[in-house]
């Protein structure tokens, strides 16, 4: 398994590590549902990645052994999974513990907060470089997080940048030394835990809901649409 979880004063800690560089699979896809199941009785969720990564993003190696039928599926799940971790109702804070490229970037701007390991890191939506099409639920949650006045000088290129020209843009949230990365992380998720619950949860649902569903409505054949224009 590449995620493993423990739990750290009601917060719940999930910890990407495949040994390498967290890529995104459905395994993972299909993992990560499974633990955030596991660990609904807590009261925050911490996202963590190994020493010096969070993830480099989709395993492009699996992809190169998908037909078209099953990176659709790739890109549905992936999708699906990343906008309940958008919508999850408890507070999600990630520990960017390293990289945090293309897919990575956007897990943590998934989440409520992200803490970002200072050093020689890279971010960013890179995914034109490598002639992929950023579907529309991607967009949405940059038009979350991302500044507006950044966003086109961002996607367009797919720009990569370090630790604190992310949190600047809208990716990550802060910057602290590698090794107080997680533990910031769990003290934010306690400080958001401490919220009224249903309080909370109702602001995320009305903050993110609508273009979470409208994402979701139109997600087949939106991740169609965008093969076919990288195809």
């Amino acid at each position: 398994m590449a995620i493993t979880r423990a739990v750290e004063d009601g917060v719940a800690v999930l910890t990407l590590d495949d040994g390498r560089v967290n890529a995104l699979d459905m395994d993972l896809f299909r993992e990560l549902d499974a633990r955030l199941d596991e660990c609904a009785d807590g009261a925050a969720v911490v996202i963590a990645g190994r020493p010096g990564m969070f993830s480099a993003g989709l395993n492009t190696k699996v992809m190169a052994g998908l037909d078209a039928d099953g990176l659709h599926a790739l890109f549905v799940q992936f999708g699906r999974t990343f906008l309940r971790v958008w919508l999850e109702p408890r507070p999600v804070v990630v520990a960017a513990t390293g990289h945090a490229v293309a897919g990575g970037t956007i897990l943590a701007m998934c989440a409520d907060h992200a803490v970002a390991a200072a050093g020689d890191h890279r971010w960013g939506l890179t995914e034109t470089t490598i002639g992929f099409v950023l579907p529309d639920w991607i967009i949405a949650v940059a038009r979350g997080n991302v500044a507006a006045d950044r966003l086109d000088d961002l996607l367009l290129p797919g720009a990569a940048v370090g630790p604190e020209e992310a949190v600047a843009a809208g990716f990550a949230d802060e910057v602290v030394p590698p090794d107080q990365v997680l533990d910031r992380a769990l003290a934010r998720a306690r400080h958001l835990a401490a919220l009224p619950r249903d309080a909370y949860a109702a602001q995320k649902r009305r903050l993110r809901g609508p273009a979470a569903a409208a994402a979701l409505a139109d997600l087949e054949a939106d991740i169609r649409a965008t093969m076919t224009v990288a195809g």
